[in-house]
């Protein structure tokens, strides 16, 4: 993993566990075609915004806003 990955992970794994927000990120790199390691800078926004849905449906909208806001600042 990169430290972007890594620093992602550590955003998700305490509100959404270990194993979903693995998924989560795994999932939405797949579909924006890269792989979690090879995350950089300027992929944050469209992956953070593409992370959006899930965590809202999974635990309503201001909790989904806090943790993309928080992606989008690394």
């Amino acid at each position: 993993m990169t430290a972007y990955s890594e620093r992602i992970m550590g955003i998700l794994e305490p509100k959404i566990g270990h194993a979903l927000a693995q998924s989560a990120l795994r999932i939405k790199c797949k579909k924006l075609g890269i792989a979690p390691e090879h995350i950089t800078s300027e992929m944050l926004p469209v992956l953070a915004d593409d992370l959006y849905e899930p965590l809202r449906i999974f635990a309503g909208d201001d909790f989904a806003r806090g943790l993309v806001s928080q992606i989008k600042a690394l």
